[in-house]
């Protein structure tokens, strides 16, 4: 489903280097088609849809699910460069507060997890030598890491509550974060926050 002309209030312009045919899809959370390209002999696209309000949608190359992008929409224009051998991985968006905000917590929370697999390689070193009070050592250090990693999303949650990214995180984390912390979360939202997708959705978590 493709929207009207008199609807589109979001347009995505994007180059995918590399790439000189194929189809392109923009997608709801719920898989709906909202635009879809044709790519032919060029790396270049451009697809429109209209939006309530900021929202994570995905992009999808070809009919696989395995490329697919999520990102953060926002009214307006938006850029994407990204490559076709690292659709995913090589993606830069501009154009989007939210998306900019996102990326800032993802760089972040990449270190936790590049300390945890470093700490993982040793572990399973260490299991290979039957070394259990090592093992053990380690594992306590794991979980103190993802403690760590939890607080800091957290932090960044109560700091960013006057956006959208807000709920959205709080509802992506929100089985990592203790009900009475959703609470107070929730609760610290002006009516417009609380009343967006997110906010709604974090709501019936909260309350179910």
């Amino acid at each position: 489903m493709s929207c009207s002309n008199e609807q589109k209030n979001f347009e995505l312009n994007g180059k995918i280097d590399g790439l000189n045919n194929g189809k392109i899809y923009l997608l709801k959370s719920n898989s709906i088609i909202l635009d879809s390209a044709e790519i032919n002999n060029s790396s270049t696209f451009k697809l429109k849809c209209y939006i309530e309000e900021p929202q994570i949608l995905t992009l999808r190359l070809d009919d696989s699910n395995i490329n697919e992008i999520e990102f953060f929409a926002e009214t307006g224009e938006m850029k994407l460069k990204t490559s076709s051998k690292r659709f995913q991985f090589d993606a830069e968006f501009s154009g989007s507060k939210q998306q900019l905000n996102l990326d800032r917590l993802n760089s972040f929370l990449v270190k936790y997890e590049e300390e945890d697999l470093e700490l993982l390689e040793n572990q399973i070193e260490e299991s290979m030598k039957n070394n259990q009070k090592s093992i053990d050592s380690i594992s306590i250090l794991r979980d103190k890491i993802e403690k760590k990693k939890i607080l800091f999303i957290i932090n960044y949650i109560k700091n960013k509550k006057e956006e959208i990214i807000s709920p959205y995180l709080a509802l992506k984390y929100n089985k990592d974060i203790h009900e009475d912390y959703l609470l107070k979360i929730y609760n610290s939202y002006s009516k417009e926050i609380s009343n967006s997708k997110y906010g709604i959705e974090l709501n019936k978590i909260i309350n179910k």
